[in-house]
C-alpha cells in the first residue's frame, strides 16, 4: 500500500508484488457503526440477563433453606454476577469506541481529504492529493 508519492526506500515498492501498486487505502463508517450498535445490543442483553440472574436467584433463597443447591446457588451467584457485570461494561465500552471511530472515518476523514485536496504544487498535483 501506499499512502504518498514516494518511493520505498527498501524496493518493495508500493505493495508485496514487486513493481505492483496497491489500491489506495479506503475506509468507511459504515462497518464500525454497525459493529457499535452489535456492542450495545449485546451490552441491553447482558444488563437484562444480570436483572434476570438476580431476580431469579430472589425467588430461589426463600423455602429452600438448607439443600445442597441452595448453597452452591448462593456460592456462585457472586462470580456471575461479577463475569455478566464485566462483559455489560466491556460492551459498553466498545460501543462508545466504535461510534467514535465510525463518526471520525465519516466526518474527519472526508475534512482532511477536503484540505489536502486543495495542496497545489505549482501547476503539478501530487499523487496523494487525489
Amino acid at each position: 500500500m501506499q499512502i504518498d508519492h514516494l518511493v520505498d526506500p527498501g524496493g518493495g515498492g508500493p505493495s508485496s508484488t514487486p513493481g505492483g501498486s496497491a489500491p489506495d487505502l479506503k475506509a468507511s463508517k459504515g462497518p464500525w457503526t454497525k459493529a457499535s450498535g452489535v456492542a450495545q445490543d449485546l451490552r441491553t442483553v447482558t444488563s437484562a440477563g444480570l436483572t434476570e440472574l438476580k431476580t431469579a436467584h430472589e425467588g430461589v433463597k426463600g423455602g429452600t433453606d438448607g439443600f445442597t443447591s441452595t448453597a452452591a446457588l448462593n456460592e456462585i451467584l457472586p462470580t456471575w454476577e461479577k463475569r455478566l457485570t464485566s462483559v455489560r461494561d466491556e460492551c459498553d465500552r466498545l460501543h462508545g469506541a466504535l461510534a467514535m471511530t465510525g463518526r471520525d472515518f465519516g466526518e474527519i476523514d472526508p475534512a482532511v481529504a477536503a484540505k489536502v485536496n486543495g495542496v497545489h504544487v505549482g501547476g503539478y498535483k501530487p499523487d496523494w492529493v487525489r
